[in-house]
């Protein structure tokens, strides 16, 4: 991952499209960040699914124009499972971000055993998505911008 000066004005946060519960804590916790954290009013949240629609689509200005704003940009992706479909999705398209989280390392995912079906009821649902959960994401996403040399004091939480 590259090390540059955070831009003030110019995080950039991909969350995983949240499919399943670490997917959707990673949605939740970009829009808490850029609309209701100390980082809301420096930070904005682009969407892989659509920069990806753009490039099978082949279209190449749209790409371009994306391409140029993250290229002056400190670009956070949250994946929500090691799958790591936001970071797959900017790695083939050669954009490299400078920092990567996984939600799943801030919040263990259960174990399945897939012979047993009441493993699969017994998963947390998208619809009940935890508070707590949803701040321990945030909580990480800032003490790493704190690492990168962001002073997140500075600025007011909204």
């Amino acid at each position: 991952m590259s090390k540059k000066e955070i831009p003030v004005e110019n995080i950039v946060l991909i969350p995983c499209s949240g499919s399943e519960y670490h997917g959707e804590l990673a949605r939740q916790g970009a829009i808490r960040l850029v609309e209701k954290s100390k980082i809301a009013s420096i930070s904005s949240m682009t969407c892989s699914t659509i920069f990806l629609k753009n490039v099978l689509l082949e279209k190449q200005q749209l790409v371009e124009i994306t391409k140029n704003h993250l290229k002056h940009s400190f670009i956070i992706i949250i994946d929500g499972c090691n799958t790591a479909c936001a970071s797959a999705i900017y790695k083939h398209l050669e954009i490299v971000p400078d920092l990567i989280i996984s939600v799943q390392n801030i919040i263990p995912k259960q174990h399945m055993n897939l012979n047993d079906l009441n493993t699969f009821k017994n998963l947390p649902k998208l619809s009940e998505i935890k508070e707590e959960d949803i701040r321990k994401v945030n909580e990480f996403v800032l003490q790493e911008l704190a690492k990168q040399g962001l002073n997140i004091d500075k600025f007011d939480e909204n």
